[in-house]
C-alpha cells in the first residue's frame, strides 16, 4: 500500500495519504470509491466519441433548440394512453 506520496507527471496534483488517493481538489478516495471508475471512464470515452461523430456528420447548424420537460412529457403520454 502506498502511503503519503505525491504523484508526478500526468498525475501531478494527486497524492496518496494514509491509504487514500487524494485528488488535486483535496477529495480523499478510498479503494472502494474507485470500484466504478473504469465504467465511468468508458462512458465518458463513448460520449466523447459519439459527440465527435455527430459533429463530423453535422453539415449545418441546428435550428432553434427546444427544451423538453421529461416528467411532463411522460405525464402527457400516460394521459393519452388507454389503460
Amino acid at each position: 500500500m502506498m502511503r503519503d506520496r505525491k504523484l508526478t507527471g500526468a498525475w501531478a496534483g494527486f497524492s496518496f495519504k494514509s491509504g487514500r488517493l487524494v485528488t488535486p481538489e483535496g477529495r480523499e478516495l478510498l479503494p472502494e470509491d474507485l470500484a466504478w471508475l473504469s465504467l465511468l471512464a468508458a462512458q465518458a470515452q463513448e460520449w466523447r466519441r459519439l459527440m465527435e461523430t455527430s459533429q463530423a456528420r453535422q453539415k449545418r447548424p441546428f435550428g432553434r433548440a427546444v427544451i423538453i420537460d421529461l416528467a411532463e412529457a411522460i405525464r402527457r403520454r400516460a394521459r393519452r394512453s388507454p389503460e
